[in-house]
């Protein structure tokens, strides 16, 4: 028995085939709108039958492999120029220097902060008594 999925896509098959075959009209109806359709128009209108564009002659079919044989020849040629191009890029990329490293924030990386201990020269002691003035201050 034949598969009920593999019935209803051979109908669709035919249906879509029928469809293809069916020529194309193309009228004014009376409210001045184009009509297309695969039936032909009523009585009073006049049709245009549409040529069927579904299959080209045999020319058409012969120039569109040499265009297609074109564009293959040169997207071939435009990638191998595309490559060598890459490789010169990459042989003077090599050559230079590398670029300096710019830092335009800079980036503040908490430490902490070392004080050095602070020397300062000994001094002396004041005397246990007191000192007389100058004598330059005794006039007064």
């Amino acid at each position: 028995m034949i598969p009920l999925k593999f019935l209803c896509l051979l109908l669709v098959g035919f249906a879509w085939q029928a469809a293809q075959a069916a020529p194309l009209y193309k009228w004014r109806d009376s409210a001045g709108r184009i009509t297309y359709s695969s039936l032909p128009p009523p009585p009073g209108f006049k049709a245009e039958q549409l040529k069927d564009a579904s299959q080209p002659d045999a020319e058409a079919i012969r120039q569109a492999e040499v265009r297609a044989k074109k564009a293959q020849e040169l997207a071939r040629e435009m990638e191998a120029t595309r490559r060598a191009q890459e490789a010169e890029d990459a042989r003077r990329r090599a050559l230079q220097p590398p670029a300096p490293i710019v830092i335009e924030k800079p980036v503040y990386v908490p430490q902490p902060i070392y004080y050095p201990p602070v020397r300062h020269p000994p001094r002396r002691h004041p005397p246990d008594r007191p000192r007389d003035r100058p004598s330059h201050d005794r006039s007064r």
